[in-house]
């Protein structure tokens, strides 16, 4: 999701929330879930193509948003460190000490290595550690064992035959 904020008026703020329509960010079904689940219909809904890409944008007053900002920014913060560590474990595979990782690794193709990385972010992220670097952007410290750990663990789970209840 990119969120982009425009004047709209006497102080007031309208937000647009671009939703990629050909791969979602992590945070887009949390961001749509909770304004589901909160009553929080757009102003306006609009389709739009930025390089390509085509977008649904979802227009709301700042009024109107008020104290669901807050909450909205910690999703949006939250895809972010779900992206980020989701690169950083990407990259760390390869150079893994595992020899099963690093075979994975190289006899992937990026796109099998990416979803492997995404699933990876998404069970590791509360224990990284995020902080901003001197170059302003998201930095992200993780242990290599616990990538290591719960990459087997993905492994492994991946090799066992299915419950037939």
């Amino acid at each position: 999701m990119i969120v982009e904020t425009e004047p709209n008026g006497l102080a007031m703020v309208r937000f647009k929330l671009y939703f990629n329509q050909q791969r979602a960010d992590p945070e887009d079904p949390w961001v749509l879930d909770y304004l589901r689940k909160h009553g929080l219909e757009a102003r306006r809904e609009l389709a739009e193509t930025h390089e390509n890409i085509p977008y649904k944008v979802l227009h709301f007053g700042q009024c109107y948003l008020g104290r669901h900002v807050p909450p909205l920014r910690a999703l949006y913060q939250r895809g972010i460190e779900y992206t980020v560590l989701a690169q950083h474990v990407g990259n760390c595979l390869p150079e893994m000490d595992d020899a099963d990782m690093r075979a994975f690794a190289e006899s992937s193709s990026a796109a099998e290595v990416a979803e492997v990385a995404a699933t990876l972010a998404a069970r590791l992220h509360e224990q990284a550690q995020f902080a901003e670097t001197a170059e302003h952007s998201l930095g992200v410290a993780i242990a290599a064992n616990a990538i290591r750990d719960a990459f087997l663990d993905l492994r492994r789970e991946d090799t066992q035959p299915p419950d037939d209840d």
